[in-house]
């Protein structure tokens, strides 16, 4: 299954609500009951019931924009203040610390890499926290930043100021490095048919892939153009491309040659022109595009029939209100003024949520539990299915934002700009 991705653009939206000066969380449960499928909106007026989290910690906030938790083996990793921690999630318990550590770039079974500010990339034992080995990554200084893969039993390193090496996971000998390939704003994809994917911005407006030999570094191929990667299909990438007149466009893109083929154009009836492309996703024969009309702050999800016909069928989901996220689990989530609901997307059928009267800022769904967070920071919990409230959190973060929320053998891990905030979840959020 496809993850949305940002066209051109990135998502920066969440956080958690502050408890007077103390800084510290709490989670409010409500005792009201779920809101029925179908029914009118329903809000919670009896959230007053307040329960402290497994545990709670201070971080730097660098992992917030992860697609994933450094999470392994019942262990969070996490950074703050230069110093690296490996946290029991169960018990809270700090199974140790490194100085000078950063924020974890790539998680095995058995070990933790980071780059730290020396410019450094280290692997600890992720059992111990002891060094295994470190590298000098740069010889001047990484004014942007760097970023590290581990893909197919090597390690792939990307200088945003400009250049990609390769080094042996278990000996850190560096393997081959090419300083001629940009990757300002860029990323590593993986490993496809042989070749080494990434890309890197041109303009800030058009982007620019790149293949490369994983055995010496040496540049296949450049393409060039207004490109977004969507996804991975039949050994083929497969990338947004904008097209004036078109609500979206996709294209193919050969791995081995660099080539694109293969556009397949999609427009609903109408005047497309007020929309900009925000984020896209496959899944099975559908194509979901999310759009922001005219320039505001409101999205739109549209639902396309995979095929090159460019009168395709499609489905707007518009008349639900703002797209919040999905598809996820069979649904999407919206909201109309204050009220969040989940669409079933198999068959239009309506889950309204219990939650407070307040406009969601971010809404996230991981497992059978949803997480919500409000423009004072409050985040509220409820049952994907039914719409539940659980109960809401309260913490002392400065923005309305969180990170990817993992649930770990029962336990909530939610990441803010500001703490990492642990709640165990009943077995049916779970």
């Amino acid at each position: 299954m496809s993850s949305f991705r940002p066209f051109f653009t990135s998502l920066l939206t969440l956080s958690l609500l502050s408890t007077a000066s103390s800084g510290t969380s709490t989670v409010l449960v409500s005792t009201a009951h779920a809101a029925s499928v179908g029914s009118s909106a329903t809000t919670s007026s009896s959230a007053n019931a307040l329960l402290t989290p497994l545990w709670q910690v201070s971080a730097d906030g660098t992992g917030i924009y992860d697609q994933q938790q450094a999470v392994m083996n019942g262990t969070l990793y996490y950074s703050h203040k230069n110093m690296l921690y490996a946290k029991h999630i169960a018990t809270g318990k700090t199974l140790w610390s490194y100085k000078q550590g950063e924020h974890p770039q790539i998680l095995t079974s058995n070990s933790v890499f980071f780059i730290n500010n020396q410019e450094q990339l280290v692997k600890v034992s992720a059992s111990t926290g002891k060094l295994v080995w470190k590298v000098k990554l740069s010889a001047k200084p990484m004014e942007i930043g760097g970023q590290a893969r581990l893909i197919n039993g090597t390690l792939y390193f990307a200088n945003e100021s400009g250049g990609m090496a390769a080094y042996h996971p278990v000996t850190g000998k560096k393997l081959w490095e090419n300083k001629d390939i940009p990757m300002y704003a860029g990323k590593i994809y993986g490993e496809f048919s042989g070749v080494i994917v990434a890309s890197s911005t041109v303009d800030n407006i058009r982007t620019q892939f790149f293949g490369l030999d994983p055995s010496t570094g040496k540049r296949l191929w450049r393409t060039e153009g207004l490109h977004s990667y969507v996804t991975s299909e039949k050994g083929q990438l497969v990338l947004q491309e904008q097209v004036p007149g078109y609500q979206i466009t996709l294209v193919q893109l050969n791995p081995v040659t660099g080539k694109i083929s293969g556009q397949e154009k999609y427009k609903p009836h109408g005047n497309v022109s007020g929309l900009s492309s925000y984020t896209a996703s496959i899944q099975n024969s559908y194509l979901y595009s999310v759009n922001t009309v005219n320039g505001k702050d409101e999205y739109v999800l549209t639902r396309f029939t995979r095929s090159r016909d460019t009168a395709a069928s499609f489905k707007s989901y518009a008349s639900y209100g703002n797209w919040l996220t999905g598809p996820i689990g069979g649904m999407a989530y919206f909201q109309q003024g204050t009220q969040v609901s989940g669409i079933r997307l198999a068959d239009d059928s309506v889950v309204v949520f219990d939650h407070p009267a307040e406009p969601v800022m971010q809404l996230q769904r991981t497992s059978h539990a949803v997480f919500a967070i409000y423009s004072n920071g409050n985040i509220s919990i409820n049952h994907a299915d039914t719409g539940a409230l659980l109960g809401m959190i309260r913490s002392g973060a400065s923005s309305p934002r969180f990170g990817v929320i993992s649930i770990v053998n029962g336990t909530a891990i939610i990441p803010t700009e500001n703490n990492i905030i642990a709640v165990t979840l009943p077995a049916e959020y779970q």
